[in-house]
């Protein structure tokens, strides 16, 4: 019986990993959240007895502690997939020029230093485990060569993203002596509230770009995360399997 964990589970893509997963009785779900009291993952948790749902603030260092000590009893057979979902976007199309600081700077804490937080705390687990991944959810726009033609968008996302990725590779390049692999993933552009505001840009610039809803971008995630090779490890995804540039 595989085992998840995903940050971020009680919204959009996140949720949709839970829900696609939980189907499955073979896999056995922990739903990460801030809060217990999301409405949506306590009716899906009253259906399905694989689906648990665990308190985690990736933000706070005790929260990450405390939800260590109430999954490992759950998880006799260690954690094969961390799947760090959790992200905010909030100055989508602020200008480098206005951007407020302080927001900024908290944005790349919790797509960098937060990640970091969660994954090495779970680490010990997801090594006694026999699959051994983790996954970071990034984004296209955190490639260099793609974030550049698309000019004003995403500024302090594309930033935070990129670091993002610089985590998930670097750290790979240690990981795999131990049999754990990692990933940074772009699920493709989704049909939820943080990829909202570029829509009027990408409406006039690349109408081909396909929008996913986001159970569809949740699937992306589950593929690409099942069919990672250690050999493969630290690579950047796109969304229909093929590698992105850094």
């Amino acid at each position: 019986m595989p085992s998840w964990l995903i940050t971020g589970a009680n919204r959009g893509i996140g949720f949709n990993i839970v829900d696609i997963l939980s189907k499955d009785e073979s896999n056995f779900v922990l739903a990460g959240t801030r809060s217990l009291d999301a409405p949506e993952l306590q009716a899906l948790a009253a259906k399905r007895s694989n689906l648990k749902l665990l308190q985690l603030d990736i933000s706070s260092q005790e929260s990450v502690d405390k939800a260590v000590e109430t999954a490992t009893p759950l998880l006799p057979n260690g954690l094969d997939y961390l799947v760090n979902n959790a992200g905010k976007n909030p100055q989508p199309n602020t200008s480098f020029e206005e951007l407020n600081l302080d927001e900024f700077a908290d944005e790349i804490t919790f797509s960098t230093v937060d990640p970091l937080r969660v994954s090495r705390a779970f680490l010990p687990l997801v090594k006694k485990s026999e699959i051994k991944k983790i996954i970071f959810i990034s984004s296209v726009l955190a490639s260099s060569q793609i974030t550049f033609m698309m000019a004003g968008q995403f500024n302090a996302y594309s930033v935070a993203k990129a670091a993002l990725n610089m985590l998930a590779h670097k750290w790979a390049a240690t990981l795999k002596y131990e049999g754990v692999s990692t990933a940074a993933i772009h699920p493709g552009w989704s049909q939820t509230p943080l990829g909202e505001g570029i829509n009027d840009w990408m409406a006039k610039y690349a109408p081909h770009v396909p929008h996913f809803p986001p159970e569809a971008a949740a699937a992306n995630v589950i593929k690409i995360s099942e069919a990672l090779t250690l050999e493969k490890t630290g690579a950047f995804w796109h969304f229909d399997g093929t590698n992105l540039p850094w």
